[in-house]
This record gives C-alpha cells, structure tokens and sequence, in this order.
C-alpha cells in the first residue's frame, strides 16, 4: 500500500491550493499576464509567495511520483482541497456546510480506499517503447485541444453563462498540462533508471515546459475570472481524467488484483471526485491566505459573522424617515 506517497500527496496538495490563493489573491491586483507584464508579477510579494508554496508542493508531488504510481498520486492530490477545508474549520474556526462536511468526508473516504486497495507498482518499471509513446503524444494534443473544442460547441447552449464556461475551459486545460507534466516525470524517472541520460533530460524538459504553461492557464484564469473554484475544480477533475488514462493505458500500471479489491479501487475514485466536486463553494484555501493578510480582500463573497450588521430600532427609524 502505497501510505507514504499519498500522505506526501495530500501535504503537498494543501500547500499549492494555499498557493493558489495567494496567487489569485495577487493577480487581482495586477495587469493581465503577458511578456511584458510578467516583471509585476515576479516582484509582486504575494504572487511569489503563492508561487514558492506551489514550487514547494510539487516538489512533493514529484517525490510522490517516485514511490507510487501516476494513478495514485493524481487522485490523491485532487483531494487536498477537502484536507484544507477540515484544517480552515479546525484552524481558522471557519463553519463548513453540511454539503461541505459531505465533500469532506467523501474525500478522506476516498483517499483511505485508495490507499488501502491501491498496488504500489513496480519500482524499476522500464521505459515505455516507441509506439506507445507516440500514442501517449498524440493523445496529449486530443487532451489539450478537448477543452477549447467543448466549449465552442457549448457555447451556444450556455450563451448566458459564458464566463463561467471560459472558466471551465481553462482549468480543464490548467489541469490537463499538470497531468501530462507528471507522466513526463515518471518518464525522466524510468529514463534515468534505465541510464538513458540523453532522453531523460529531454523528458524532464517537457515536463518544466507543460507546468509552464499550466501555470500560465492557472494565473489566466486568476486574473480574468472571478471564481477561483471553477478554475481548481475543473483542473482537479482533469488532472484525475488524464491521470487515469496515462498511468493505466500508457504507463501500464497495475491495477487491484481481485474484483472485491478492483470494485473498492474505483468507489475510492468516485468518493473524492464527488468529494472535489461537492466542494464547489469552499475557500478554505483564500481563508488560509488571508491569516497572513488580515485585511486583504477576500478571494470570494462568503458570509460570515463580521458581515452581519446590527441595525437599532433608532436607526431603522431615521432610515425611514429619510
């Protein structure tokens, strides 16, 4: 069972979604990410520190991916989310919903069941052939191009909701070039066992290449929406979709080995996904940024006990007296 790299998992998921608050919080405040503007948001204090708690936090997904397999690990960091808002409850004294206990719940179902149903995999699995990597490359571009070609063709059915549909395509595809970065670490990670050193920096290459460009998407969608969760939840579910079909199709990587093992594999999958999904209006994570910067703007509209103001009768005569 794979505990050590899930748990690792799970740490390194809170710190990028706490990151990527922080990286919201700041792009708000800043123009639009080009060439030209990148400057601002190398020398903005909070976008960096949102940016080391992402840097920091993949390292650990990396380290993941050493011990376990794709499949695993991507599942298992899509339910940071849930961590993060049991920690802003216990932490920040924050009151989840009831749909949100749910959510929560759901994941640390989830991620048990995975951990306890999932194989660890060989460690010293070779590198994949050249038929299916060019298999694994061209469905890296279906997988990129997928989002942009959804959203145009519901674009008419969701006139009224356009904003929110640009959302969903760009945390799709932020989502989807995190997934093909990590299949090109188990690559670099494959390589450089087998002492390929020519292909292994290549495959690493790629990897910082597609997180770039993730990043972009993430901070793109950042400054340009007004939702931070649409953005991290149609990443997390493109990240557990891609994963899926990389580490289990291209990678070959093991599945349970009997059906009671295989049928509690895929209930571990379906609990976080609800998990992630049903957290849809939590920000525990912009709750986490704002302890360092209490009197920042919040990420999100929440109510809270400090939004609610008591009105006296005496005020609420000369209110309608005016």
């Amino acid at each position: 069972m794979p505990v050590v790299a899930i748990t690792l998992t799970v740490a390194s998921a809170c710190a990028i979604n706490v990151g990527k608050a922080f990286q919201k919080k700041a792009a708000k405040t800043l123009p639009k990410l080009t060439l030209t503007t990148i400057r601002a948001y190398l020398t903005h204090d909070v976008w960096i520190r949102g940016l080391m708690l992402d840097i920091l936090g993949g390292g650990g997904i990396l380290l993941a991916l050493w011990l376990a397999p794709m499949s695993v690990v991507q599942p298992a960091s899509a339910s940071g989310v849930a961590i993060l808002a049991a920690i802003s409850h216990v932490y920040l004294g924050e009151r989840l919903a009831p749909r949100e206990w749910v959510a929560v719940a759901s994941c640390g179902c989830g991620v048990g069941a995975l951990g306890w149903y999932s194989r660890s995999g060989s460690p010293d699995a070779p590198p994949i052939g050249s038929f299916r990597l060019l298999v694994a490359f061209a469905l890296g571009v279906v997988c990129l191009l997928a989002p942009s070609v959804a959203s145009r063709r519901f674009a008419s059915i969701m006139s009224r909701d356009a904003a929110r549909l640009a959302l969903i395509k760009i945390g799709a595809q932020c989502g989807t070039c995190f997934a093909l970065s990590s299949f090109c670490v188990k690559m670099t990670i494959a390589y450089a066992r087998a002492w390929m050193l020519f292909t292994a920096p290549l495959a690493m290459a790629a990897s910082l290449s597609l997180t770039s460009v993730g990043l972009y998407y993430q901070t793109k969608g950042f400054r340009d929406g007004n939702s931070i969760v649409v953005v991290c939840v149609a990443g997390n579910v493109a990240q557990m979709i891609v994963a899926a079909m990389y580490g289990l199709v291209i990678l070959g990587e093991p599945l349970p080995e009997t059906w009671r093992a295989l049928f509690g594999w895929m209930c571990s999958w379906s609990l976080i996904l609800f998990g992630v999904v049903a957290l849809s209006g939590a920000d525990s994570g912009g709750a986490l940024a704002g302890t360092r910067e209490s009197r920042g703007p919040s990420i999100l509209p929440t109510t809270t006990q400090s939004n609610i103001v008591s009105i006296t009768p005496a005020q609420a005569v000369r209110g309608k007296m005016q």
